[in-house]
C-alpha cells in the first residue's frame, strides 16, 4: 500500500507540552540527583498547610488605605507586593510609613490566627528525616513570618538546617536573592541544591538563580506550565522515590518520574511527530514515503491467552492514536520447566489475532530464560495513519466520552486468577462466561475507535490499561494540560465486575479496563457520537467536561465533588 497520500492532522494536539518540533537533550545526562547535597523547601503549602486567608488581608489592607485616603494600584497582587506598590504610589506622603506597619501588622495578625489550624503535610517529618540521614542539608524559605514558622516547626518536629522567613532577607521569592542567601547560608553551590514550593513563584525564584526544581500539588491545583519545573509532584513524599529512599510499586512508574525521565533521556526530532509522553499510546515518525506509527507494549499481568493480550492491547494504542495497525515484532521470553506445546499455543495465538487484524507477523526475538517464572511477551505494532483524520483544539467545557464498560479486562483477569476461591460464591457457567470476556464483549476497540476518528471532529483519545480508568484520565489530564470533573453516575461498570468487586472489595475505578475508549470532543460532537453508538448497540455515555488544568481532576459524588481518587498500582494486584 502506498502511503503517500495518508496524512495526520492532530499531531499537535498529541505532543507533550515539554515537546517542541525540534529537541535534543544532550545536555547533562547524569542523574537529577547526582551531587544534590541541599534541598530548599518553601514553607506554606509545601511542608506545611494552613488557612491563611489572603482574600481578607488584602481587603483589610485595601480598607487601611482607604481610611487613609492613599492611593491604591490597580492591578491585583499578592499581599506583600500590595504593600510595597501602596508605599510606591504614596512616597510623598508622610502616611505611608504608618501604612506599611499597620498593613504588616493586619498580615500578621491573620497569620498568627492559621496558626491553631495549621499541619504539617502528610510525611512531612519522615521524608526530611530521611534527608538528613543521607547527609542532605534542608532549608526553609518562606514569605510568612518568624513568629509563625518557628514555633510550628519545633511543634512538629520537623528537622532542619536554617530559615529564612521574610524579617530575615530584604527581598523575599520570587526575587531571586532568597534562594540565593539560603544557598549561601548553606556553604552549597547552586549545582548542590533542589528548590522545592507549591507555588510558581517558587519555581520563578528556582529558574531565576539556575537551580533545579520540583512543584508540588500539596497547597493547591498550582499550574506550573509557564515556570516549567524538572518534576511535579502530588506531594513532597515524591522525594523519598526520586533520591531512592523507597522502592517502587509493581506497575506503571509514577508518572512524575516517567514524565522527567522521558523529557531528559529521549530525542524528539522534526522526522519525529510524536514522542514519548505521559498518556501518548504510541509514536509517529515520518520516513521517505510518508508516516509511521509505532507502540511496544508488554504483557506481564496474565498467563493464559497471552498471545491474544499481545496483538489486541498493542492494536488498541496504535487505533486510538489514529493509525491502521500493518507490522508486528514480538519478543517471547519464557520460564525454565515450559513444554514446547505451551510456546506453540502462544504463537497460534499471536498468528490467529494478527490475520483478524490483516497484521504481517514479520519477525522478533524468543527466548528461554531464568529470569523469568511466566511468559513475558513484548509487541511492537507499526501502523499507518488512518485518512481524512478530523481535529479540534481542546477547550473549557469540551466532552469527556466513555465508550462501552470500565474493567471487562479485569474481570476476565480476576475469574481466571481466582477461579478457585470464586466458584464458592459464583455459578460456574456466570465464572466461564466472564473469563470468556475477553472476546465477548470483548477488549478490542479497534472498530470503535478507527469510526471515531474517521466520522467524527475528536480532539484526543485514551484506552485504559494499568490502573484503569483513573490512570487512564490522569494521563489524559497530563498529555493536554486540562482538569477534567467526572459524573459517577455516568461511568457504566462492566455488571459482572459489579458482583466480583463486592467479594474483593476494591474500586472499579482502579482496574485494569482495556476494551473502553476515553475521548474528548466539542459537547455537540460528544451528542452525535452516543447517538451513533447507540445506533450500534454499543455503550457510549459522556461521563465528564474539561475543566481549568488547576482544578485538578475531580468526581461528583452524591452531589458531593471531590478530587478523583488515584492509585498508586493497579488495584487489581492487591487480590
Amino acid at each position: 500500500m502506498d502511503i503517500r497520500n495518508y496524512s495526520i492532522h492532530h499531531i499537535d494536539l498529541i505532543l507533550p507540552p515539554y515537546r517542541l518540533p525540534f529537541q535534543s537533550f544532550y545536555g547533562n545526562l547524569f542523574s537529577m540527583v547526582s551531587g544534590i547535597k541541599g534541598i530548599i523547601f518553601d514553607f506554606d503549602g509545601t511542608l506545611f498547610i494552613s488557612s491563611i486567608n489572603f482574600k481578607i488581608i488584602r481587603e483589610r489592607i485595601i480598607k487601611l488605605a482607604n481610611r487613609m485616603e492613599l492611593k491604591i494600584p490597580e492591578k491585583d497582587m499578592p499581599v506583600l507586593e500590595l504593600i510595597e506598590n501602596i508605599r510606591k504610589l504614596n512616597r510623598n506622603r508622610k502616611e505611608k510609613d504608618l501604612f506599611v506597619e499597620k498593613a504588616k501588622e493586619i498580615l500578621e495578625e491573620e497569620e498568627m490566627k492559621a496558626v491553631e489550624t495549621a499541619r504539617p503535610v502528610s510525611g512531612a517529618e519522615s521524608v526530611l528525616k530521611m534527608l538528613k540521614e543521607n547527609g542532605i542539608k534542608i532549608g526553609i524559605i518562606t514569605r510568612n513570618c518568624s513568629k509563625v514558622v518557628i514555633p510550628l516547626l519545633k511543634k512538629y518536629n520537623i528537622p532542619y538546617d536554617t530559615v529564612l522567613t521574610r524579617d530575615e532577607v530584604k527581598k523575599v521569592k520570587p526575587h531571586p536573592s532568597h534562594i540565593k542567601e539560603m544557598i549561601k547560608k548553606l556553604s552549597l553551590k547552586k549545582e548542590q541544591v533542589i528548590v522545592v514550593g507549591d507555588h510558581p513563584f517558587d519555581i520563578k525564584a528556582a529558574n531565576s538563580v539556575g537551580v533545579k526544581s520540583i512543584g508540588v500539588l500539596s497547597g493547591g491545583r498550582e499550574w506550573f506550565g509557564d515556570v516549567n519545573p524538572d518534576f511535579v509532584f502530588e506531594d513532597i513524599n515524591g522525594i523519598k522515590y526520586l533520591f531512592g529512599f523507597e522502592s517502587l510499586k509493581p506497575g506503571k512508574i509514577p508518572n512524575f518520574l516517567l514524565s522527567y525521565l522521558l523529557k531528559k533521556y529521549t530525542i524528539v526530532s522534526e522526522d519525529v511527530l510524536a514522542g514519548p509522553g505521559v498518556g501518548v499510546d504510541c509514536a509517529f515518525f515520518r520516513e521517505r514515503k510518508g508516516i509511521i506509527g509505532v507502540k511496544t507494549d508488554p504483557i506481564t499481568l496474565v498467563g493464559k491467552d497471552i498471545g491474544f493480550y499481545l496483538v489486541n492491547i498493542n492494536v488498541n494504542d496504535l487505533v486510538v492514536m489514529g493509525a491502521i495497525p500493518k507490522y508486528l515484532l514480538t519478543t517471547l521470553i519464557f520460564p525454565e520447566g515450559i513444554k514446547f506445546p505451551e510456546i506453540e499455543e502462544i504463537f497460534s495465538q499471536i498468528n490467529r489475532e494478527c490475520r483478524k487484524f490483516n497484521i504481517k507477523w514479520i519477525g522478533g526475538h524468543t527466548e528461554i530464560s531464568e529470569s523469568v517464572s511466566q511468559p513475558v511477551c513484548c509487541g511492537t505494532l507499526l501502523g499507518i495513519p488512518v485518512k481524512k483524520i478530523k481535529e479540534s483544539k481542546i477547550k473549557k467545557g469540551d466532552s469527556l466520552i466513555l465508550i462501552k464498560e470500565v474493567g471487562i479486562e479485569a474481570a476476565s483477569i480476576i475469574v481466571r486468577e481466582k477461579w478457585d476461591e470464586l466458584k464458592n460464591f459464583f455459578s460456574e457457567r456466570f465464572l466461564k462466561k466472564v473469563a470468556d470476556s475477553i472476546y465477548n464483549p470483548g477488549i478490542s476497540i479497534y472498530s470503535e475507535a478507527i469510526e471515531l476518528w474517521e466520522k467524527f471532529n475528536i480532539c484526543g483519545m485514551h484506552d485504559p490499561t494499568e490502573g484503569g480508568i483513573s490512570a487512564g484520565i490522569y494521563e489524559l489530564s497530563e498529555r493536554y494540560n486540562v482538569g477534567f470533573l467526572v459524573y459517577s453516575e455516568k461511568i457504566k461498570i462492566f455488571p459482572p465486575l459489579k458482583r466480583i468487586l463486592k467479594y474483593f472489595k476494591i474500586s472499579p475505578y482502579g482496574v485494569i479496563s482495556s476494551g473502553c475508549i476515553l475521548a474528548i470532543a466539542p459537547f455537540k460532537e460528544a451528542i452525535r457520537i452516543k447517538e451513533f453508538f447507540k445506533n450500534k448497540n454499543v455503550i457510549c455515555e459522556i461521563i465528564g467536561e474539561v475543566i481549568d488544568r488547576d482544578e485538578g481532576v475531580k468526581i461528583v459524588e452524591k452531589g458531593k465533588v471531590k478530587k478523583f481518587p488515584f492509585f498508586e498500582t493497579d488495584e487489581i494486584t492487591k487480590i
